[in-house]
């Protein structure tokens, strides 16, 4: 029946369809098989999903012990009309690693980016697609401990929209007490599969260590801070961004206020709220009742325009910190008991949700959120797959999995 319909309407009919209807259609026929799995055609599916604003689901990592420590990974409809968090689907996830769990670097369009180095100096990262039961093994860095000794470092990932092609950046500080800037700053491209030095472009400031990025428009951001010798001994705290597009380097300034407030420095990190940046300010001061304050930048890139959105009572010890913000404005935070609940910062409302991660002193790990796009980005890669991967798909409600390892590449 397809070769009745001319070659550039079945393109345009099949681009409107989801990733997972298109995954069983290259079972079809060869010429089916052909046409989805070509790069055009993905690059083409891609960005008719991108421009529709309900192809997002909410990504949840989140870790438990039962007995032993395993990491979990599912997509939630994060619904603000009925104020729902249902599982939409538990993602199979194939990989293990040395030091449990695997830091998530970001989701983006259909890819998630992970990477093992939450405490040791490991580099196994990987470039996953969960719909497809697809992924990439990103090769080692060229900057590591064997070569130059101590370091921390940083990771961002994302899109080029120019070139089409998936990026990820590595800022790396060495030395024991990691002062000296600008850092050592490597690329990894998926079309080419190998890292490059573009240290040429850092900036002479301290990026976090393992600074989780708050990735929006194609720009990565950390936060980060001048170091604290030198500069005229003016410590001053800061974001730093990184553009896919143009590869470049920028930085936006903190509210005025706390942009100097050394105290605070490790307990400083970013989120997005839709295609906001959000800072999160954790407060422990005398004087006053340990609290978290959530500050929005209205304007992005203007300084001026940071408003104190949210300001979240810490005392008691039963929240631990933000993990994300639902399209409601909720925040979802961890508890000291390993829960994750959805606050509402004007009832101060909780809802329990039903996940239970890790008992740990600040959920530095437990939990963990980002958004998720379907898409058939790596269809194109690696070796055929059968029906019955297809028909499983992701879902362990439906299908009972089978062994993990075997869909590795």
């Amino acid at each position: 029946m397809s070769d009745c319909i001319p070659r550039e309407l079945l393109i345009d009919i099949l681009t409107r369809l989801p990733a997972e209807t298109l995954v069983r259609f290259t079972l079809v026929c060869k010429s089916w098989y052909s046409l989805i799995t070509s790069p055009s055609f993905i690059s083409h599916h891609l960005n008719r999903t991108i421009s529709n604003p309900n192809s997002t689901h909410l990504l949840l990592r989140y870790c438990t012990e039962d007995p032993i420590q395993q990491e979990h990974y599912s997509l939630r409809c994060d619904d603000p009309i009925n104020n729902t968090f249902k599982e939409y689907a538990k993602l199979n996830f194939p990989f293990t690693c040395i030091d449990p769990p695997f830091g998530l670097v970001g989701s983006c369009n259909g890819l998630i980016c992970i990477s093992d180095d939450q405490a040791c100096y490991n580099h196994e990262m990987f470039l996953w697609n969960p719909l497809i039961r697809k992924s990439v093994s990103i090769p080692y860095p060229n900057v590591r401990f064997r070569s130059h000794g101590s370091f921390m470092h940083s990771l961002g990932f994302g899109f080029d929209s120019v070139s089409n092609d998936f990026k990820v950046v590595r800022i790396v500080h060495i030395g024991l007490d990691c002062n000296r800037v600008p850092p050592e700053v490597e690329l990894y491209t998926l079309k080419t599969g190998i890292w490059s030095n573009i240290s040429d472009k850092a900036l002479p400031y301290i990026v976090v260590e393992r600074s989780r990025q708050a990735y929006i428009n194609g720009v990565s951001h950390w936060v980060a801070h001048t170091p604290r010798y030198g500069h005229g001994g003016i410590f001053r705290n800061l974001i730093v961004s990184f553009n896919m597009n143009d590869e470049v380097f920028g930085e936006i300034s903190f509210p005025e206020g706390i942009a100097g407030e050394d105290k605070w420095m490790q307990k400083m990190s970013l989120l997005v709220f839709g295609e906001t940046l959000c800072l999160i300010q954790h407060c422990k001061s005398y004087g006053e009742p340990p609290h978290c304050s959530i500050w929005m930048m209205k304007q992005y890139g203007v300084a001026d325009s940071w408003v104190r959105q949210i300001k979240i009572d810490l005392s008691g010890g039963f929240f631990r910190k933000p993990i994300g913000m639902r399209k409601n404005g909720e925040v979802l935070l961890g508890t000291r008991e390993g829960y994750l609940v959805s606050y509402d910062p004007e009832s101060k409302r909780i809802i329990y949700l039903g996940v239970q991660g890790t008992i740990d002193s600040d959920c530095w790990y437990s939990f963990d959120v980002d958004t998720y796009m379907e898409s058939l980005v790596l269809l194109d890669k690696g070796a055929d797959f059968c029906d019955e991967v297809i028909s499983d798909r992701f879902c362990a409600k439906r299908v009972k999995r089978t062994d993990r390892t075997q869909d590795l590449l």
